[in-house]
């Protein structure tokens, strides 16, 4: 059965300095079912995983590990927001609240909450990140979009990400958690 697709438009050119000075939602893993999911701010990188949380990853050695291994991400900027919000302490709360992803809470979990704080932004009806987009797009949240290493992906400047569903999801962290116990 075909999958459906979510269209994204890649409107810019993502830079390390923009990395470190922004606020994105990165998609990790954007041609496979289903794509991990990030926040990248003040230079950090912080998210859940099956194994625990990652805060306070230096952007700059994740950006090497990306260009190294070729890694097809993609990078939604945020626009700033609410002017003395801290967004640093807020994703670090949300992460450690969620703590690790498992078949009730998934990586777009905290960054949902990290939106809803940092942004005032209504995004709890959100279950999937191409649900999320159109969301962030109608409160014109979205500065700009960039991508590494998807140019084979690419038709037109759009990446069309494949939509997923929650057995997507749950048949992945199953899968994660089968080889964690094998390694």
């Amino acid at each position: 059965m075909l999958k459906e697709i979510y269209p994204i438009k890649i409107s810019n050119k993502i830079s390390l300095e923009k990395l470190q000075k922004g606020t994105f939602i990165a998609i990790f893993r954007a041609t496979r079912i289903p794509p991990h999911l990030s926040i990248v701010t003040g230079g950090k990188l912080y998210d859940i995983t099956t194994v625990g949380p990652n805060k306070n990853l230096d952007i700059n050695d994740v950006y090497k590990t990306i260009l190294k291994r070729k890694e097809g991400v993609i990078f939604i900027e945020l626009e700033k927001g609410i002017e003395g919000i801290n967004k640093t302490e807020i994703i670090k709360e949300k992460v450690k609240k969620y703590w690790k992803v498992d078949n009730e809470i998934s990586c777009l979990h905290p960054i949902k909450d990290f939106l809803a704080d940092a942004y005032q932004i209504n995004v709890k009806q959100a279950n999937f990140i191409f649900e999320l987009l159109p969301l962030l797009y109608n409160a014109e949240m979205i500065k700009a979009v960039s991508q590494l290493h998807l140019d084979h992906k690419m038709d037109d400047n759009q990446f069309k990400l494949t939509k997923y569903t929650k057995e997507d999801v749950a048949n992945c962290i199953n899968a994660l958690k089968r080889k964690e116990l094998i390694c």
